[in-house]
């Protein structure tokens, strides 16, 4: 049996930089392979002599009626496929059928696979919730395959490791110590907005996929509606961006930032990603949370909330009619600095936002109301209840600690980067091997 101590899972959707990887893992001794599922990635993986799987070539010779595949996924632990699939299908807009059935495919070629070919982990370099990731760490858990997620931090040069998709911390067996001096550096760093991250990636070895093959990759394999998704998020190309853009301008959506006022701050996070469907699902409404907020918030003050700044506009027109009708909630405009806004509030309340850590390290009260994996690490406001959150902010009887908690974050990271230079690469690479259990398997 051939057997493989790492192996990476990719997506259809990305170019990532598989071949860096199973070289880069072959020169710490060890011996990895790329699970993808990207014709033209398995390509490029074989023609640069780096090991590679193709899903595809295990895939199952049909696909079964829609009960089958329900019954196939309640025995493995699923029991809503809508629900299973709803991450990738609001990014890419994919039908519940096609996805179902690239649901079923994906977990009959991974369960062969781990039958044919021994694996001891499965690494995903990236969060995503697209459903070859959802199913490879189903089968994986399944068939006990280690499972890690990598995740970049704010202290730069290191890693967060999840053992699922719910980004449970999985913690290395060697904890590394930052002086206080050291932390205030990176708090300081934080504060002036200084780059954490160094993309070097160009430097490393990578080879994209021209842009017409992988545009007739999609469309041949049935995934046209990838090509929809990528043009509407052109903003020089979206019919859809300039309508919503004109609109939010005609009826005055947003609002300038009054730091006279007192409030509190709601950060948005981008409607079609895993942070909210699959840690947080009771914030995929996140205007109807706005909703519940407004009702408990103190007489006085305002909620100024703002739609995430990566993807300016993906809201809908009637999210933004919604948001405009209620009472002292006050949206800003996407392009407005969180830094300035956190600066003068109250506090700030968010699900799961990097903001929280701008504001717990810039001394405000920052309350937690969703599944977050830095809670632990500090004095964070958590609630039980949308309705106790404000109550909560006003009457707390901590103070942050800013220093601590970046002490605290780094005893649970490893040194290196996904994205930095080839030596950067290299390191997380050892350190992955030899500081978690990965090390003695």
């Amino acid at each position: 049996m051939e057997q493989f101590d790492i192996a990476l899972i990719s997506s259809y959707h990305q170019d990532i930089l598989s071949v860096d990887w199973v070289l880069t893992i072959g020169e710490v001794g060890k011996r990895g392979t790329v699970i993808t599922p990207n014709p033209n990635e398995y390509e490029m993986l074989m023609a640069q002599g780096a090991h590679a799987i193709y899903l595809k070539h295990y895939f199952p010779p049909s696909v079964p009626p829609l009960e089958e595949i329900e019954a196939y996924f309640k025995a493995r632990g699923v029991n809503d496929l809508k629900d299973y699939v709803a991450t990738e299908k609001s990014y890419y807009f994919q039908s519940d059928a096609h996805l179902i059935a690239y649901a079923y495919q994906y977990a009959f070629a991974f369960e062969r696979i781990f039958a044919e070919i021994k694996i001891n982990a499965i690494l995903h370099p990236v969060q995503g919730g697209e459903v070859v990731r959802r199913t490879a760490a189903l089968i994986a858990d399944l068939r006990s395959v280690s499972v890690i997620f990598l995740g970049e931090t704010f202290i730069p040069g290191t890693m967060n490791l999840y053992s699922d998709e719910f980004r449970t911390v999985l913690k290395p067996t060697f904890h590394p110590e930052l002086s206080a001096e050291k932390a205030t550096e990176v708090i300081n760093d934080k504060i002036s907005r200084k780059p954490v991250v160094h993309y070097s990636t160009q430097r490393r070895r990578f080879k994209g996929t021209p842009l017409l093959k992988k545009m007739y990759t999609l469309v041949k394999d049935g995934n046209w509606n990838i090509l929809r998704a990528y043009i509407a998020r052109k903003k020089s190309l979206s019919i859809d961006y300039v309508i919503k853009a004109g609109y939010t301008k005609l009826t005055g959506v947003f609002k300038p930032l009054d730091t006279t006022e007192k409030y509190f701050y709601y950060p948005f996070n981008v409607d079609a990603e895993s942070e909210l469907f699959i840690r947080n699902p009771g914030f995929v409404d996140q205007v109807a949370a706005m909703e519940k907020l407004a009702k408990v918030l103190p007489k006085g003050y305002k909620l100024y909330v703002k739609t995430h700044p990566g993807v300016d506009g993906h809201l809908s027109i009637r999210s933004y009619r919604r948001l405009r009708k209620i009472k002292n909630v006050v949206p800003l405009k996407p392009t407005i600095n969180s830094f300035d806004v956190v600066k003068h509030s109250q506090g700030v309340v968010m699900a799961s936002s990097t903001v929280g850590l701008e504001s717990y390290i810039m001394g405000k009260a920052t309350c937690v109301v969703g599944l977050w994996p830095y809670t632990t690490y500090g004095n964070f406001v958590t609630v039980n209840d949308l309705s106790e959150t404000f109550d909560r902010i006003l009457t707390r009887k901590t103070t942050n600690d800013p220093v601590k908690f970046v002490q605290n974050l780094y005893r649970d990271t490893i040194a290196g980067s996904i994205y930095g230079s080839a030596d950067d690469f290299k390191l997380l690479i050892n350190n992955l091997f030899e500081y978690t259990h990965l090390k003695n398997r």
